[in-house]
Parts: structure tokens; sequence; C-alpha cells
């Protein structure tokens, strides 16, 4: 929950668990597994940062922000795309 808003961050904790308590063992043991592979690899990531250099470190931040802010452009073109799509029919 990246917000400041204590009212969302309660409706999403309920949803959150009126979610969970709709799943099974299975479906449960799943989402922690993911779960602990996304921090697993984010702990990964974070040590590979470390190790570099200083220039290193400035490459990476560069690639990083150009490739969120061509994800963010892809997005945002497709979206224009499918609203004007919905206009039309």
């Amino acid at each position: 929950m990246g917000h400041n808003n204590p009212g969302r961050a309660r409706r999403e904790i309920a949803r959150d668990n009126e979610r969970l308590s709709r799943m099974t063992d299975e479906e449960r043991r799943k989402e922690q597994d993911a779960e602990e592979l996304a921090y697993a690899k984010s702990q990964a990531r974070n040590e590979a940062y470390q190790s570099f250099s200083k220039e290193e470190r400035v490459i990476y931040t560069k690639i990083r922000d150009a490739m969120a802010m061509a994800e963010s452009r892809a997005f945002n073109s497709w979206y224009r795309t499918k609203l004007e799509r919905e206009n039309k029919g």
C-alpha cells in the first residue's frame, strides 16, 4: 500500500482478507510462494546493485528510468487506443 490514506488502507486490507478467506490452502500456498519469489528477486537485485561501481550505478539508474518511461508511454498509448476504440463502438 503505497499511500497515506488510512481509510483506503483499511478498505484494501479488508478486501485482501476477504479474498484470502475464499482461497483454498493450495491457492494460499501458491500466493505465498509467489510473494517469496518476488522478495528473493528483489533481494538479489539489491545485492547486485550494491556490488556495482559508482559508474555502473549511474548507468543502471539511467537504464532503469528509461525503461520505466518507455513502459509508461507504451501503456498510455495502449490505453488511449483502447478508449478511442470503445468510444467509436
